[in-house]
C-alpha cells in the first residue's frame, strides 16, 4: 500500500493550496453560469483528500467516475458532495473522461485529475472568467509538479511551463487517446491562459512515480504500435537523450540542484522505457 504524504508542499515559491477544512459542495454560487468539476479515479483515497477540499466550496457540481476502486475513495468523494459513478469497462483514459463528462450538467467543465489541487490564485482566476457565457473559449493554466512534499518544477524559470487546457464549455470533449489524452481544442475561438497554478501531487515518492510511469510506458507503446509507429535503437537513444536535455536544461531544473537532476534522469528513463517497449512490440510484430 502506498503511504500517505503531507498535503503541504514546500520550497516551490508559490502558494500551494488552502489547507483549511472545506465545507461540502455548496451548490449554485449566485453565478449566471455553473461549473462542474469532472475527474476519473481508481484507488485515489489519499489524493482525493487534497484535490476535493480545494474545489468543494465554490464549484456547483463534482462528478467522479470510478473504474473499480478497492479503497475508501467513494466515501471521501461523497464527503465533499461529489456524485459518484462507476464504469469498469475500461477503454482508455480518453473515453473514460468522455463518459465522466457526459454526467456533468455545468455550463463550464473544470477537468481535474485526482492528484491535482487548484491553488487559491487559480481559483480566483477561474471564478472571474466563468462569469461569462461559455461560448467557444477554452482556458488553460500551468501546473507545478510535486513528488511527495517537494517541488520538481521551477515556476520562476524564464521559459513558461506547459499550459493544460482544463476549463472549457460543456460541448468540448477529450480525444480518444488511451493515455496522454488531451482536450480537442480545434474548434476553440480562443485559448487563453489564466493566472495561478494547478498543484500536481504526481507521486508519493520516487518509487511510486516509477511504478506509475512503467504502466504508462506500456500503454503508450501499445497504442503507438497499434497505429503502426516504428522505432529503432538510434531513435530510442535520441528520444531518451532529448528528454533529459529538455527536462533538465530547457525547463530549468538544473537550478533545482540534485533533485532536478534526479527527476530529469527518471524522466529520461521513462522515455527510454516507452521506446524500448515499442521496439519490442515492433520486433514481435515482424515475427508473427
Amino acid at each position: 500500500m502506498v503511504p500517505a504524504y503531507s498535503p503541504r508542499p514546500v520550497d516551490c515559491g508559490v502558494l500551494a493550496m488552502n489547507n483549511n477544512e472545506q465545507t461540502p459542495l455548496a451548490g449554485q454560487q449566485h453565478r449566471p453560469y455553473s461549473i462542474s468539476v469532472v475527474m476519473i479515479v481508481k484507488d485515489e483515497v489519499e489524493n482525493l483528500q487534497i484535490s476535493l477540499p480545494a474545489v468543494a466550496d465554490w464549484v456547483d457540481e463534482i462528478i467522479v467516475l470510478d473504474s473499480g476502486s478497492n479503497d475508501e475513495s467513494k466515501s471521501v468523494a461523497e464527503k465533499y458532495g461529489a456524485k459518484w459513478f462507476v464504469n469498469t469497462d475500461w477503454q482508455g483514459f480518453g473515453k473514460q473522461k468522455q463518459l465522466a463528462q457526459s454526467y456533468a450538467r455545468g455550463d463550464w467543465i473544470l477537468a481535474l485529475d485526482a492528484d491535482e489541487a487548484v491553488s487559491p490564485e487559480l481559483k480566483e482566476s477561474i471564478l472571474s472568467v466563468s462569469k461569462d457565457k461559455p461560448g467557444d473559449k477554452v482556458y488553460g493554466f500551468r501546473r507545478i509538479d510535486y513528488i511527495g512534499r517537494y517541488c520538481i518544477d521551477n515556476p520562476k524559470w524564464i521559459l513558461p511551463l506547459k499550459t493544460y487546457w482544463r476549463l472549457y464549455p460543456n460541448h468540448f470533449t477529450y480525444n480518444d487517446n488511451n493515455v496522454h489524452e488531451s482536450l480537442d481544442i480545434s474548434r476553440a475561438s480562443k485559448t487563453l491562459s489564466l493566472q495561478g497554478y494547478l498543484n500536481h501531487h504526481t507521486a508519493f515518492d520516487y518509487s511510486h512515480w516509477l511504478n506509475k510511469r512503467v504502466k504508462y510506458a506500456i500503454i503508450w507503446a501499445e497504442e503507438k504500435h497499434s497505429h503502426h509507429k516504428k522505432t529503432n535503437i538510434f531513435s530510442i537513444i535520441g528520444h531518451s537523450f532529448w528528454a533529459f536535455v529538455k527536462t533538465f536544461i530547457i525547463e530549468g531544473r538544473f537550478l533545482l540542484g540534485g533533485k532536478g537532476f534526479l527527476y530529469s534522469s527518471l524522466f529520461a528513463q521513462y522515455t527510454f522505457n516507452k521506446y524500448v517497449v515499442l521496439y519490442d512490440l515492433n520486433r514481435r510484430g515482424q515475427k508473427e
